[in-house]
């Protein structure tokens, strides 16, 4: 985007437009930089410009003057190494446009904001340069098992960012106006006719010129750093369930706990199941088989609710919903778009917004998170890892019932339920973990115990009636006439890094279930 509006404040030369046409049809680059530091936030009053009227703070140095002060901050991070290289690798024809891209990189200032100040060039030999930096790091471009996501540009992005400049509509808004007030009669009639045929209204000094449209970048990239993933045990990826999650964030709704989850994710089944094109739903939607109505034994999308826990200040309400895509190998990415697209796409392709009714708990607006830098609790890595070490979120339902109680003997209880535990790894695709551990209270901080301790209550006629005792996840309904399953909070560790989503359970299908990577001393592991 800064070499595209270098070039248009340059004329658009020919070889300078072939050029970007030329790189934009390339594909995502590598990314070698380094971390950074962030600036200690500092508050600044800046004054407004003086006013008419009577405003509520005055100057010390002139107390008759009054004038509005605003407060602001400049959040800033400063990186280790300042350079910052895109790489892309065997390209072809790159000698015919490297002179006209030395040409637009040395007009390149700045890039986003005007305080952003950069010097841009090309390079071409690699070699001297990869070796020679100790605090950058190497950012793959991959389809699966991403950090991060990063804009990239694609075909066709120049003359989207040209109709986004609307030069040519300034110009002639420019031109018409001038025509208008420096002439009368004819010419200017013809002008004004010319001016209402182009702009769809009548000439009047009020009228402003056009605004640009705030350039944006639609394509999204997924990026992993070889030079931590690379570090420690290989990783593994379970059989079941796509590493790169469908994240969608609240813009408006009350704050809802993560003890709700099952309102949330049963909420947002019905909206896909609600819009898909195809009637029945598939079974990779739905999770029923299309002809029989029975619940398929395939692989198929689980939904989630993403809360913030974790942290020191975490207190687990829910920032945004998620999608768990069963694997590629048994529905493609075009597949999921084709069937689930309409959802949360419109026809030009932008974000929709979508409405979630909640019942007493009011109603979430959601739309896909396209931000560059989203809370930590929305990002894909949160929730996929890599890590030997996970536990669990929201509680993991039982598939089966323990043949003991807890009361009669707890350690053969225990023993049964990690052998449960570990089947349920195994058959959702997971490797069979060297370590579990039970218990009703969390791992995570700010998330709520396994389910809600009760207390019954000592009143004539209510012998049997009980009272919510402290917070904790309502219990998992169940079939019509079966008793509802045990469900407990689980840490688990394996001998080799998972890459996730990690869901295990008779819930893991409508967000009960799901693991997050624990931090051990300070370190994911």
């Amino acid at each position: 985007m800064a070499m595209a509006a270098s070039v248009f404040e340059t004329d658009e030369e020919e070889s300078e437009v072939a050029a970007l046409h030329w790189l934009e049809s390339q594909h995502a680059p590598e990314i070698f930089a380094s971390e950074s530091n962030p600036r200690s936030l500092v508050k600044f009053y800046v004054p407004v410009n003086d006013k008419n009227t009577v405003n509520k703070s005055g100057l010390q140095s002139t107390p008759g003057l009054m004038r509005s002060k605003q407060e602001r901050s400049f959040p800033t991070s400063i990186p280790l190494d300042p350079t910052v290289t895109y790489i892309w690798r065997n390209v072809d024809g790159v000698e015919s446009h490297i002179g006209a891209l030395h040409s637009i990189c040395s007009k390149v200032i700045r890039v986003g904001h005007s305080s952003s100040f950069v010097r841009v060039w090309v390079q071409t030999n690699m070699e001297e340069f990869e070796t020679a930096s100790t605090t950058r790091v190497r950012w793959q471009p991959v389809s699966q098992s991403s950090k991060i996501r990063v804009r990239v540009a694609s075909e066709g992005e120049f003359n989207r960012l040209k109709a986004a400049c609307n030069a040519d509509r300034i110009e002639q808004f420019v031109g018409l106006k001038v025509a208008i007030e420096s002439t009368k009669g004819k010419p200017q009639r013809e002008a004004k006719a010319a001016f209402e045929k182009l702009f769809g209204q009548v000439y009047g000094k009020n009228l402003r010129a056009p605004e640009p449209t705030p350039a944006t970048i639609g394509l999204w990239q997924g990026y992993r750093c070889l030079g931590q993933d690379q570090t420690g045990p290989e990783s593994v990826q379970g059989d079941h369930f796509d590493s790169e999650l469908m994240i969608l964030t609240k813009l408006e709704g009350r704050n809802i706990g993560v003890q709700d989850t099952l309102a949330l994710t049963t909420r947002l089944r019905d909206a896909c199941m609600s819009q898909c094109p195809v009637v029945p739903p598939p079974e990779w939607v739905g999770g029923h088989n299309s002809e029989t109505g029975m619940p398929t034994r395939l692989p198929h999308t689980a939904f989630l609710a993403l809360p913030y826990v974790g942290n020191r200040y975490a207190d687990g309400h829910v920032m945004g919903l998620a999608l768990a895509f069963p694997n590629r190998t048994y529905v493609s990415p075009a597949e999921r778009g084709r069937l689930l697209g309409p959802l949360f796409y419109d026809e030009d392709g932008e974000a929709r917004i979508i409405e979630l009714k909640l019942g007493n708990r009011g109603v979430w607006l959601l739309r896909l998170e396209e931000r560059p830098e989203p809370p930590i609790s929305l990002l894909n890595g949160t929730w996929t890892g890599p890590s030997q070490s996970w536990a669990s979120v929201t509680p993991v339902v039982l598939d089966r019932f323990p043949k003991t109680t807890i009361g009669e003997d707890r350690r053969a209880w225990e023993m049964e339920v990690r052998r449960t535990i570990a089947e349920s790894c195994i058959g959702s695709g997971l490797p069979a973990p060297t370590e579990i551990d039970l218990d009703t209270t969390a791992w995570h901080t700010g998330t709520p115990r396994a389910y809600a301790k009760t207390r019954r209550l000592r009143q004539r006629n209510s012998a049997d009636e009980h009272a919510p005792l402290g917070d904790g996840f309502p219990l998992m309904p169940g079939r019509p006439g079966k008793p509802r399953r045990p469900q407990i909070h689980v840490f688990l560790r394996f001998d080799q890094a998972i890459v996730g989503p990690v869901l295990i359970g008779a819930g893991r299908f409508f967000g009960y279930g799901l693991f997050k990577p624990i931090m051990l001393d300070g370190i994911r592991k």
